[in-house]
């Protein structure tokens, strides 16, 4: 299975005397936007280093100290494929130290119901992502209310893209209002046992507004989602494909669309990973993308998302033998505090 782009928690704000405590550091905001850091998964080929170098530092160690960089973060954003890797006992330290630290969880969904469908063609869905069966999904969902994780946002993955337009090997290639009663039958536990849960959309772009009707087809996705689940969708993440000669242009009108539609916009600020690539190098091109974009597009999201799907980086935490992701996120502190 192919690994979920997402994955994806916001906080109250403390009173005067909290923001005089350690605790409190975790509340501190950049610009009045939310920062979300995304968690590798646990089950990537490298499992044991992805444990050693980003569950970890943030979850798993004795020492109870919390990494400074993970002051300004509101939001850990983690992917299915972990939630469903992680035993109940580390879900059960991972919620523990969250909650003592006033952080949610943003849990990358994979949101379409992949139960066979009459008219559908064969194979719809398998091996493709985004695509679950609504009995896991009730299974994940019931895990992490046992272990008391307060889950503040899902994340989609990118169901339009992958449930409408995708026309590559097991395309469902649904229309819209199937896409919206797929999604509704994979959220239905989620609902009921985290009502408050706040839904999101990611976007892969250009890929979408490569599409001749994109706004017509993203409206009447907003509709369709709505009625279907009886709740709008909250926000929608960007995912750029970095390699786009035209992503300035898509960028700058999707942007423009859904402000127009009144929605919380998000970007993943991340980069690829050619062979030659060092992990210094993938994090100083992601930074740069985020000053490209906020400082010379002045384009400025609501919510500012560090998440990965390369080989970079290495680790969540700078530590002495190399820069993690948590760098992006003091870079971008500076960036705001120019």
């Amino acid at each position: 299975m192919k690994l979920s782009r997402w994955q994806l928690l916001s906080t109250a704000v403390l009173g005067v005397s909290a923001l005089l405590t350690p605790l409190a550091a975790a509340q501190i905001k950049v610009g009045g936007l939310d920062i979300w850091f995304h968690v590798s998964p646990i089950n990537v080929a490298r499992s044991q280093e992805a444990r050693r170098y980003w569950w970890d530092p943030l979850f798993f160690r004795a020492d109870p100290s919390w990494p400074e960089s993970m002051n300004h973060v509101q939001v850990m954003s983690v992917a299915t494929q972990a939630m469903n890797q992680i035993s109940d006992e580390d879900l059960a330290k991972v919620a523990q130290r969250l909650n003592q630290h006033h952080v949610g969880l943003s849990l990358g969904l994979l949101a379409q119901d992949n139960t066979p469908r009459p008219g559908a063609p064969a194979n719809c869905g398998t091996n493709v992502e985004g695509y679950d069966s609504p009995q896991e999904t009730a299974r994940i969902a019931a895990k992490l209310k046992r272990a008391g994780i307060n889950l503040r946002y899902i994340a989609m993955d990118e169901p339009l893209w992958f449930g409408h337009y995708y026309n590559e090997k097991n395309a469902c290639r649904s229309s819209i209002d199937d896409v919206a009663v797929r999604v509704a039958a994979n959220l239905a536990a989620y609902v009921k046992l985290f009502p408050d849960v706040v839904i999101g959309d990611t976007l892969p772009i250009p890929s979408v507004t490569d599409q001749p009707q994109w706004q017509n087809d993203y409206r009447q996705w907003l509709a369709a989602f709505q009625h279907r689940v009886g709740r709008p969708i909250g926000f929608t993440v960007l995912d750029i494909n970095w390699g786009r000669p035209n992503r300035s242009q898509s960028l700058q009108a999707s942007v423009a669309f859904l402000r127009s539609q009144h929605m919380r916009l998000g970007i993943i600020y991340n980069a690829d990973a050619p062979a030659n690539m060092t992990n210094d190098e993938y994090l100083e091109a992601a930074r740069q993308h985020f000053a490209q974009i906020e400082q010379d597009m002045h384009i400025v999201p609501d919510l500012a998302v560090f998440a990965s799907w390369v080989r970079f980086p290495r680790r969540a935490i700078s530590d002495q033998s190399g820069l993690g992701q948590d760098y992006l996120v003091k870079e971008y502190v500076k960036f705001h505090e120019r």
